[in-house]
């Protein structure tokens, strides 16, 4: 698995773990500098403490990890290097105070002033170490051909012409594209410059291997969305890192995983590993998370309950059936927002135009529902209708976050791509919900939530949760 991951990447990693080791040694010693070795040595807990650091600083580079700070794109640079190296340390900084909260007499970690000086000598020695002394060293490896990682590009229009203009014109980052790979083109015809056309995507696995690729970007837009997915499909099943520039993927909100390759907007691309470790992690942080939920939440989910009790006759809750995890039905719950008795029809409908629609039509939302109550439209422009799924989570019927689940009638319009999103639990939140909401089409939709199912991680997790808040809040896009 770690094959895919170049050397450098490992190079970098080890002298961040070791900068931070620095940065916690220093800061120890600037806020006792007035006592002691030995004191500070014979102190409670001490070895404790050491070890605490010595392993919370490798959570701290997979941190990193998770904030693309191993990434070409990102060390080449300096703002945004800096900002995605404060914003790791904070989110490691979370973690290290609910452990002092916990264990007690950690008289050096939970000290604020040796918590403040060390992000402060941390941000600053790896800017300093990235800058001046990484970054310049692998531009000279680069241009000196020392580092080179070899790249395939899927595709011959316009946008792959451009991907292989973009890498050619930079030798600073250790790029070299050996040539194109595409089903239309006879094999040894020129594509751009000396670059040819190396056989068709059947030969892609056997390409990456004879060639030593290290890189494939699928560089195809005019191509339709299952034509796309196979060819990401193929690309995957080698061994070679994947990345994707094509306009179908422009949904995928710039903020959240998207990278630039060289000045070109990318979309990584990972291959799926199956991770039980990951599924274990995501099971147990469901339950922790919904039982808190729902203790904090009691007293609003009592008053909701009374607020459509009072309202309107019929019941609290809304039960009809969704479709979960490889097409597995299950009771989805709901608040009730509709009077009873409500004719679907007009969803139904409207659910088909969505499904239908090509990108750019316009598709008339059902804004003004005669159907739904008075309580029930406060209820759906917050998503506050929606908390009764945190019972589906304990199921397991449902993650906090993933794919929505369907409805039967929806599934029966399912291309064969559409139901990729099926490949997982459904969740509460998804990417959809925090980066368009009901203002993406319904290809859109599944775009986004395959891409969360490529890319799935407990970071990410974290971060559509607290993403979800504000959308929630602020009512943005709901109906």
């Amino acid at each position: 698995m770690f094959k895919q991951y170049p050397k450098y990447k490992f190079v970098l990693a080890a002298f961040d773990y070791l900068l931070l080791l620095a940065a916690w040694l220093a800061a120890v010693n600037v806020r006792f500098y007035d006592v002691p070795a030995m004191e500070l040595l014979s102190r409670p807990l001490m070895r404790t403490q050491a070890a605490l650091v010595i392993v919370y600083s490798f959570i701290w580079i997979i941190i990193f990890q998770h904030f693309s700070l191993y990434k070409i794109n990102l060390f080449m640079s300096f703002g945004e290097q800096l900002v995605a190296i404060f914003k790791s340390l904070m989110f490691g900084l979370i973690g290290l105070v609910v452990i002092t909260f916990v264990f007690k007499r950690l008289d050096f970690i939970e000290s604020r002033i040796v918590l403040g000086l060390f992000v402060l000598f941390s941000l600053a020695g790896m800017m300093l170490f990235r800058t001046l002394i990484f970054r310049p060293l692998f531009a000279l490896g680069s241009q000196a051909k020392l580092i080179r990682r070899k790249v395939l590009i899927v595709g011959r229009d316009r946008t792959a012409k451009m991907v292989a203009a973009q890498i050619s014109l930079d030798n600073s980052h250790g790029f070299d594209v050996v040539g194109f790979v595409n089903d239309e083109t006879p094999v040894g015809e020129r594509i751009f410059e000396d670059l040819t056309n190396l056989g068709s995507l059947d030969d892609l696995n056997e390409l990456v291997i004879s060639r030593d690729i290290k890189e494939v970007i699928i560089a195809e837009s005019d191509v339709t969305h299952q034509s796309l997915l196979d060819i990401i499909d193929k690309a995957q099943a080698t061994s070679a890192n994947v990345r994707l520039v094509s306009e179908l993927y422009n949904i995928i909100p710039e903020k959240v995983l998207l990278e630039k390759y060289l000045g070109v907007p990318i979309v990584k691309m990972p291959q799926n590993y199956e991770n039980a470790l990951f599924s274990v992690y995501k099971r147990v942080f469901d339950v922790v998370v919904t039982v808190v939920g729902l203790i904090i939440l009691a007293i609003p989910l009592a008053v909701i309950a009374l607020l459509i009790k009072l309202s309107s006759k019929g019941p609290v809750f809304y039960n009809h059936t969704r479709i979960g995890k490889d097409c597995e039905p299950f009771e989805f719950y709901k608040f009730r927002t509709m009077y009873v008795g409500g004719d679907d029809t007009a969803h139904r409908e409207f659910v088909n135009e969505f499904m239908q629609a090509e990108k750019g039509e316009g598709i008339k939302k059902i804004t003004d529902d005669p159907r739904i109550t008075p309580v029930g439209r406060f209820l759906r422009k917050t998503s506050l209708d929606e908390l009764p799924q945190l019972f589906n989570v304990l199921r397991g019927e449902m993650s906090l976050v993933g794919p929505r689940p369907c409805l039967p009638y929806e599934l029966e319009q399912y291309q064969d791509w559409h139901r990729r999103r099926l490949a997982v639990i459904p969740g509460c939140t998804g990417l959809w919900q925090v980066a368009g909401r009901s203002a993406v089409d319904f290809n859109d939709m599944v775009i986004l939530d395959l891409f969360y199912i490529d890319n799935m991680s407990p970071l990410f997790d974290l971060r559509i949760i607290f993403r979800t808040l504000p959308v929630m809040l602020l009512a943005k896009g709901g109906h």
